[in-house]
């Protein structure tokens, strides 16, 4: 190899470390020193929801009643919308094997 070559080639490779030097800085340099200090707090309104839904020792326990209770468990039991509610054991099924 001559000399020129061999001065071509290192210099090549000197300008490729540079480029990859200089472009890790500029990229460094637009990095926000708190990812995410600029935006809004998100998870607050999740937070506040698990807060007011916990038991704290001294809180008021509401009281369920009879009727109240009934009356809940008899919106959970009736489908939306009023529609009948499917029921698998009323059908009939056979299958004939080969």
């Amino acid at each position: 190899m001559s000399r020129i070559a061999i001065a071509s080639s290192a210099r090549r490779s000197l300008m490729g470390w540079l480029l990859a030097a200089s472009s890790v800085l500029v990229l460094a340099g637009c990095m926000a020193p708190r990812p995410g200090a600029d935006l809004p707090a998100f998870g607050d309104s999740v937070r506040h929801t698990k807060a007011i839904q916990t038991y704290q020792p001294g809180d008021p326990v509401p009281s369920l009643g009879g009727a109240k209770a009934a009356e809940a468990i008899r919106g959970y039991r009736t489908p939306a919308g009023g529609a009948q509610q499917y029921s698998p054991m009323n059908t009939t099924t056979s299958v004939s094997l080969p």
